[in-house]
């Protein structure tokens, strides 16, 4: 009985986040890649990477590996990582040299033998079988290399079927606070599944079911599964699960081990220094897909489409992020961001993770407390941030249960500013309109949904390119003076490419056809420049701040604590 309490601790989060903690090394090597397009050197890396986190945690090692990849921004988290750890770097190792190093340490048991070429969850199994086995994972083409190392093979994966019966057997075994989705064709957060003794599985069916049920609910989905994204999204977020889209997330077990020191915050709007004698038509431009962790770590912070777009010193730019699946999974990537915000840009939270807030842990007898117990760690980690803007997804934004969860947003997260609401299919699903609920003091919160859409060659309502919307504004703002004024905003679709010229449609799509097409910030310029004079471009923050004053002026002005 005492082991078993004593397993169960070992598996609940160490924090006051989502995710599993990791342990710390002394030093750090770097597991050199000789051919970044192998799979089976890559899942052999990933296995070695995984195991040495794995003793880092059971209290067997003190070494972790890094994963050399060709991303150069990786760098920079590994400078980060190995200063804030004030860690030893021995040098650079092949993946053979470092199974040598670790199985002379008794880390490394023997091998897990597979056959990459099925590319099918036998390979997801071949990877729980190393996590519980520790062994690592060698494909049928590099067996004769582990034997002439003097492994021995645990497990034979080549002709398995991860069925039924075969995941009942490993479920008792496994961490039930985590769930790795694996692309059988793909090695990217082996080494996490490993480290963690994650479930791993791949493919939207009735085991795949199985397993979310499985899961304890509040618990990370890292990677991203197969088919229609709402198909696998929505069946996590049924049973109370966050998915992360981390699918091409490299070195998950080293960059998750969670900082000592306190972390920087985003920086923010300060309401007293709005303006508020001047008065306009106000429209926010709010960046999609935040919540895409593996963009936000490989091709997001130094991309000139996006964070490093030269227009954001001059636009209010809003950014949608995973900021505090970042805090907890990536620090080094969080302080990144942090020390290279632009000029004038605004962060929104986008979630805490890509789940539905109106089909959250509907399955579960307690959906309620879930929920409410989940707002509660965002608002944990969201004080750590810094941020002040809460961002979702919903299927429906309308409907009774998305009212519910506002209201238990509103009263579980403290200081927010206000919420944006996104809806699945179309983004644009709200029209526009505020919802409004009460906080735990009795002020009014905001939830605004996106009116219209910067997206290329789609056909819905208020969806466009930048002189169809700059029109679509300009006629919302057409009205006498003495009308209320325009407060509205707009996603900007991240992967739409526009045309270098205004004075016609995008005449690309999301292939670049097009030498001077171009996406992200750029395209919202051509828009803003196309406004008329009575329309002012303002970040997100200032927009809920100018929507709460205009909701209710003495109640805004004590929350924003300006003094008349």
């Amino acid at each position: 009985m005492r082991s078993f309490v004593f397993l169960l601790l070992c598996w609940l989060p160490a924090h006051a986040g989502w995710w599993p903690a990791q342990k710390a090394p002394r030093s750090i090597v770097i597991a050199g890649i000789q051919h970044s397009s192998d799979m089976p050197e890559m899942n052999l890396a990933q296995s070695v990477a995984g195991l040495a986190a794995q003793a880092l945690n059971d209290g067997t090692g003190d070494e972790g590996v890094w994963i050399e990849t060709t991303n150069a921004i990786y760098r920079t988290y590994f400078n980060s990582l190995v200063r804030r750890l004030k860690a030893g770097t021995p040098g650079t190792f092949t993946a053979w040299q470092l199974v040598d190093r670790y199985k002379e340490k008794g880390i490394i048991k023997g091998y897990i033998l597979y056959d990459f070429s099925r590319k099918d969850n036998s390979v997801n199994l071949a990877t729980m079988y190393a996590a519980l086995e520790k062994g690592i994972l060698v494909d049928v083409t590099q067996e004769a290399i582990a034997r002439s190392k003097g492994l021995q093979k645990l497990y034979d994966a080549t002709h398995a079927v991860l069925d039924t019966a075969v995941l009942r057997a490993l479920l008792p075994k496994l961490n039930p606070h985590l769930l790795v989705i694996g692309n059988p064709a793909y090695p990217n957060n082996r080494d996490y599944a490993i480290a963690q003794k994650s479930v791993v599985y791949y493919g939207v069916d009735s085991l795949f079911q199985s397993v979310i049920k499985w899961v304890k609910p509040l618990s990370p989905v890292i990677g991203w599964n197969a088919g229609e994204e709402f198909k696998h999204i929505e069946p996590c977020t049924s049973w109370g699960l966050i998915n992360t889209a981390s699918d091409w997330c490299m070195n998950l077990p080293l960059l998750s081990i969670p900082p000592v020191n306190r972390l920087p915050q985003i920086r923010t709007l300060n309401p007293k220094d709005i303006n508020w004698q001047e008065h306009a038509n106000y429209h926010a431009f709010v960046m999609s897909d935040g919540d895409n962790m593996q963009w936000t770590f490989g091709n997001f912070l130094n991309n000139r489409d996006y964070w490093n777009n030269p227009y954001n010193e001059s636009i209010p730019m809003s950014f949608t992020s995973c900021v505090l699946n970042l805090v907890q999974a990536g620090s080094d990537v969080y302080s990144y961001l942090v020390k290279t915000q632009p000029g004038h840009t605004s962060v929104v939270e986008y979630g805490g993770g890509y789940y539905y807030p109106d089909l959250f842990a509907r399955l579960r007898p307690d959906r309620e407390k879930l929920l409410r117990e989940y707002a509660g760690m965002i608002n944990a980690q969201m004080k750590i941030t810094g941020t002040k803007v809460f961002g979702f997804i919903c299927k429906d934004v309308s409907c009774e249960e998305a009212l519910e969860a506002y209201r238990i947003y509103a009263e579980e997260i403290e200081d927010l500013t206000g919420m944006i609401a996104v809806q699945y299919s179309p983004y644009n699903g709200g029209g526009g309109k505020v919802f409004w609920v009460k906080n735990k003091k009795g002020t009014a919160i905001p939830i605004v949904t996106c009116k219209y859409q910067l997206w290329a060659n789609l056909s819905r309502q208020g969806s466009g390119d930048p002189v169809q919307l700059a029109g679509w504004i300009n006629e919302d703002n057409a009205p006498s003076p003495s009308a209320n004024k325009q407060l509205n905003w707009t996603i900007v679709h991240a992967w739409s490419y526009f045309s270098d010229s205004i004075t016609h449609h995008s005449i690309v799509t999301k292939d670049k056809k097009n030498i001077a097409a171009e996406r992200g910030v750029t395209p919202v310029k051509w828009t803003k420049d196309l406004l008329d004079k009575g329309t002012k471009v303002v970040s997100i923050e200032e927009l809920l701040w100018r929507i709460r004053m205009q909701h209710n002026p003495a109640e805004t002005l004590k929350a924003a604590g300006i003094h008349q």
